[in-house]
């Protein structure tokens, strides 16, 4: 596996140069702008919970793998609540109506995002080899890292603004993002994984993953890039 982790690591910095990354680093323009793409990421945060419980989680567990996996679920699965928190506090809990929001959020500026969403389900959902799952949930938590590292930098400028804490995109949904897979073992994680023996098929079936998966995250992120120049922050949201 070690290859592969290298591979994801490499990945990882390519992702750290997308245009989005270099939006958010970008201090000439407003914190609140910076963030405005937040409500369109909403298909993809809030899908997480399901991923993690319905499709990753197999109780009882049947490896030690799988173990580690629904530790990680646990973790990472409850997420959703600190995402809704901070709508509420970056002022998007208002009254709309029920109809428009359903077209918001399947409509033509979420698409990158909803199928990103997609895909990862349908990946874990038909694959069957536990070690091809343990490379998604490596490879998401590599882009989590880079993402929300950046994104907390932003958040921290918006709370001298707002003097209001950001659970889902501040410093501290960032410090639960290791770069890897969250699960208290008796060993270092990253040596766990870099440790697992692979045959070589399952070596060309990770790259492949892997690939798809950075290729996911960087898609969604240039569409939260569009989402974000289009629409002002000082403007009323519409949806």
């Amino acid at each position: 596996m070690k290859q592969v982790t290298a591979f994801i690591e490499k990945k990882k910095q390519e992702f750290a140069q997308t245009p989005f990354m270099k939006f958010l680093q970008d201090k000439s323009i407003d914190p609140r702008q910076r963030l405005t793409w937040a409500p369109a990421f909403a298909p993809f945060a809030m899908s997480f919970k399901d991923l993690n419980r319905n499709v990753l989680r197999k109780e009882p567990a049947s490896s030690k793998l799988q173990e580690m996996i629904n530790q990680h679920t646990y973790e990472d699965g409850r997420h959703w609540v600190w995402f809704l928190q901070d709508m509420k506090v970056m002022g998007y809990d208002h009254s709309i109506n029920f109809t428009d929001t359903l077209k918001f959020l399947w409509g033509e500026e979420t698409i990158k995002v909803r199928q990103m969403a997609y895909d990862l389900f349908a990946i874990c959902t038909f694959e069957e080899d536990i070690l091809m799952k343990l490379v998604v949930i490596e490879s998401i938590e590599a882009t989590g890292n880079v993402a929300l590292y950046e994104i907390a930098q932003v958040a921290k400028e918006l709370q001298q603004i707002t003097k209001q804490h950001h659970p889902y995109f501040g410093e501290s949904h960032f410090a639960k993002e290791t770069g890897h897979i969250q699960a208290d073992i008796d060993h270092d994680v990253e040596y766990f994984v870099e440790s697992i023996q692979l045959t070589e098929a399952q070596r060309k079936k990770a790259f492949m993953l892997v690939e798809k998966v950075f290729a996911d995250f960087t898609e969604a992120m240039s569409e939260m890039l569009v989402f974000a120049q289009k629409h002002p922050y000082n403007q009323p949201f519409k949806l």
